[in-house]
């Protein structure tokens, strides 16, 4: 079981370990695929691939750990939202449980901006790994549906069954895993799209869905 509970960011090894996104920020973490115990080499190539990273991608990274115990060195971005009309809204509408019936193709333009870090080895916090969920029903229904509304939502351990099937009903929309486990999580959703419901796991950038 993770502990759930928000801690305040601290210095640990040289990560900067930070709280949760804030309303409407999604993150994006690449792991940093130079880590291999050697610290006598690892920190200069560590900042060459942090390098390499911001002038791909054309945005600043900072470091961050997302394994608990064990180090899992990563690095940090966020992506811009503001120029999707009231997506602050619209995320915090979809973690209440309400229905969304408007400006459900932000979802799509979300996800496009988040895609284009997969081919990396990326991990995603809660927010992103909705837009992910969202737009795999989405893609189950063959279009946009005409209203979603968020059933569930856990953080489970990637220990814990990739068997869609053998997870319960939830009612219960919890909170994000602490940045620092987010190494070991798999997140559950359940929504409902014009009736029809579905669960969706996603696990970095593989993402999987059933109907229930």
């Amino acid at each position: 079981m993770f502990n759930l509970s928000t801690s305040t960011s601290v210095f640990r090894k040289g990560f900067y370990l930070r709280s949760n996104e804030a309303s409407g920020e999604i993150s994006i973490f690449i792991l940093d695929e130079t880590y291999d115990g050697d610290e006598d080499t690892w920190e200069e190539h560590s900042a060459r691939y942090r390098e390499g990273l911001e002038n791909e991608f054309g945005v600043p990274f900072v470091a961050e750990n997302v394994g608990p115990g064990a180090d899992i060195p990563a690095f940090l971005t966020t992506i811009a939202t503001v120029s999707v009309p009231l997506w602050s809204v619209v995320i915090a509408t979809f973690f209440l449980g309400k229905p969304l019936n408007e400006n459900l193709a932000a979802w799509i333009e979300i996800g496009k901006r988040i895609k284009s870090f997969f081919g990396r080895p990326v991990l995603l916090a809660r927010h992103g790994a909705s837009v992910v969920a969202v737009e795999v029903v989405f893609s189950e229904m063959g279009g946009l549906p005409k209203s979603i509304r968020l059933l569930s939502y856990r953080p489970v351990h990637i220990g814990d069954p990739d068997d869609l099937t053998k997870y319960e009903r939830s009612s219960k929309i919890l909170d994000s895993a602490p940045t620092v486990n987010l190494g070991y999580v798999r997140h559950i959703f359940e929504i409902e799209a014009d009736g029809q419901l579905f669960r969706v796991s996603v696990d970095g950038k593989v993402a999987k869905a059933i109907r229930i």
